[in-house]
């Protein structure tokens, strides 16, 4: 409920109210001015520039269940006033994985946990806009940076998958050995590439990027705790899928299942460039043990 009249006055009319400009009165006897601006972005030590999907599991009130699962509130809206942030928020749910606290020397904050059986992560739409352009309705999107802070619990299962777009429709990695040899996947890259390891048992800092070169070529760049160590080009990157199908932890949710613990998970439409990574690196490694 807002205001609509003040003294039979339409509030839209108003420019003083008790000698105070009418546009900075948040509240009157209790209700909300319709006039006041909005709250500006909280800050962060993270890149805000295009940012399209935030997941925390140590924000506790971002938690929720819906039709028995659990699930992570997107906060990006609070960090970006894009319209892509704020009217096409997602939720992350849970098949499996539950919310724990990780504790292992100075660190301790909340996180997911897969088992490496059967848990995975998907991204269910709330409210899937239509917007023009809105990333998340992009069939073929070409330039984008998939984020997230992980830990091996022991050994990686050996192909098990971290992130997965769609199959073998679009970008894709996962472990190529238990020790945490990273493996990339975009579709023309005809058996992957290898780039760089995620060591067990330690939490590391895992960026994709993808980039739209030319008509024919594209590329696809991997960082490991702010150091690129993968990058090839895809030739005519050309996926099939609405960039809001995404599953962390598994293929399809059906097989190739991943055992960790998984902190701040982050999606961009844009390619990160490699100081935006190292930025976002830095914003959180204290928190991990980095």
């Amino acid at each position: 409920m807002s205001i609509a009249t003040i003294n039979g006055v339409t509030a839209g009319n108003i420019s003083l109210l008790n000698g105070i400009s009418y546009t900075l009165v948040s509240t009157y006897n209790g209700v909300v001015s319709s006039s006041a601006p909005a709250p500006p972005p909280a800050t962060a030590s993270f890149v805000t520039t295009s940012l399209m999907d935030y997941w925390d599991p140590a924000n506790t009130g971002s938690r929720f269940v819906i039709s028995g699962v659990s699930a992570s509130r997107n906060l990006s809206a609070n960090y970006t006033s894009s319209v892509f942030a704020t009217s096409g928020s997602s939720s992350l749910g849970l098949s499996g994985p539950i919310f724990t606290t990780f504790t292992s020397g100075s660190v301790s904050t909340d996180v997911y946990y897969f088992d490496g059986v059967n848990d995975y992560a998907q991204i269910t739409p709330i409210n899937n806009p239509v917007e023009t352009g809105n990333p998340r309705n992009v069939t073929n999107l070409k330039v984008f940076t998939l984020e997230m802070w992980l830990r091996s619990s022991g050994s990686w299962v050996n192909s098990g998958n971290w992130i997965s777009m769609a199959g073998n429709t679009g970008t894709r990695t996962r472990a190529n050995d238990t020790a945490g040899v990273a493996w990339y996947y975009a579709p023309n890259i005809t058996t992957g590439g290898t780039g760089g390891t995620l060591t067990t048992n330690v939490w590391n800092h895992f960026v994709i990027t993808m980039a739209d070169i030319n008509a024919s070529n594209d590329r696809i760049t991997g960082y490991i705790n702010g150091t690129q160590v993968f990058q090839d080009t895809t030739g005519n990157y050309a996926p099939n899928y609405n960039f809001a199908q995404i599953i962390y932890g598994s293929f399809f949710g059906s097989s190739e299942f991943q055992r960790m613990y998984v902190g701040e998970i982050r999606r961009y439409f844009i390619e990160l460039t490699s100081a935006q990574v190292l930025t976002n690196f830095s914003s959180s490694r204290a928190r991990y043990g980095r």
